[in-house]
């Protein structure tokens, strides 16, 4: 079921595009900026976030009838609301790649002809990202549903990406301090702020709210969505170090070249001796790294510890949403491709053993 689903969102997102040069006619506007949007959001991605929704949708509802297609298009506004963060995301960071391609504001200098460090793509991307957002929520309220549970999932959707933005921001000021500054919450306020509000929590309450469950499911859904969240926060950020750029869609160990301050880092750095600690202190505190003082930093990972501590805990965050997710009642048809989606979060985590 979830490949199919895959399929459908990868074809919506195709026909909501067609939609928006109708309607909108942003192409008349700016070809350049319907044709930025229009390479971001085609670009080929896992689609978890709108799949969330639906499956709770799908889970819950009561309905026997449903348009699939509005479902679909409804959908679109997490995939659309994932698009818009990524985007001022890869801005904040700098980041030259995304999905395997040029980021937004690398690929606007790229179109535009001007140095790929020129700030006219990073001021035109912010913009675009916006109006994504603006189309996150449109594609959201094309959906035909009874007044008050939709106004209900959209007040979801509004704490969902208030939520993301928060952990942006303490993601951004935790930046500013020193790794051994850091608390182990500050590290897990991130993963679930920045993470598992918009990736599990609020698709799969924003989709029960719409389909009519009741708040002590959404209560469930949401302890569900941050073991998972922070479970796939932890595996992303050992995928940076130890996986490849095909994989990722990213360059390796961006994450460690932009100081991220992720659960590996700071387990890595607790668990080093004095000397060591020094090193990686000044390593991980350059603010531009050679590919040398990566590769050191990647070593005393491996040294430390940390990697296998990391897969440990992702380990237990999955035992606990498996624990989680049966008491939701949710239809067993879609509960069961949600447990489908926790056993692949083990499978990739089991790869890193």
């Amino acid at each position: 079921m979830i490949n199919k689903l895959k399929e459908d969102i990868d074809r919506e997102i195709r026909l909501f595009q067609a939609d928006v040069k109708k309607d909108l006619k942003l192409h008349t506007i700016s070809p350049l900026l319907f044709e930025g949007i229009k390479d971001f959001i085609e670009r080929p991605g896992k689609r978890i976030r709108p799949i969330l929704f639906i499956l709770a949708y799908l889970g819950y509802t009561k309905k026997r009838r449903i348009s699939r297609q509005k479902l679909l298009r409804a959908s679109l506004s997490l995939e659309l609301l994932h698009d818009f963060l990524l985007i001022h995301d890869d801005v904040i960071d700098k980041s030259c790649m995304r999905r395997g391609k040029l980021s937004l504001h690398r690929l606007f200098n790229s179109k535009l002809k001007i140095s790929s460090d020129d700030e006219t793509g990073s001021d035109l991307s912010i913009v675009a990202g916006d109006v994504i957002f603006a189309l996150a929520v449109g594609s959201f309220l094309s959906f035909d549903g009874n007044s008050e549970r939709k106004e209900k999932a959209l007040v979801e959707f509004i704490k969902t990406a208030a939520l993301t933005g928060a952990g942006e921001f303490i993601d951004i000021t935790s930046g500013m301090k020193g790794i051994d500054k850091i608390s182990r919450k500050e590290i897990f306020d991130i993963c679930t702020f920045k993470t598992a509000e918009y990736t599990f929590c609020g698709p799969m309450k924003i989709g029960a709210s719409l389909a009519g469950a009741a708040n002590a499911e959404l209560k469930k859904l949401s302890g569900l969505g941050i073991a998972l969240g922070r479970a796939f926060q932890i595996l992303d950020d050992l995928l940076d170090v130890f996986s490849t750029t095909i994989r990722t869609g990213k360059p390796v160990l961006s994450d460690l070249a932009e100081s991220k301050k992720t659960l590996l880092v700071w387990e890595t750095f607790r668990r080093l001796g004095t000397k060591d600690k020094k090193i990686f202190k000044v390593l991980f505190g350059k603010k531009s790294k050679t590919k040398e003082d990566l590769q050191k930093i990647e070593q005393l990972i491996i040294k430390s510890g940390a990697r296998l501590y990391c897969v440990s805990k992702i380990h237990a965050l999955i035992k606990e949403a498996r624990s989680l997710s049966a008491g939701v009642k949710m239809k067993k048809r879609y509960k069961q491709e949600l447990s489908r989606i926790i056993d692949d979060i083990a499978l990739k985590t089991d790869a890193l053993s």
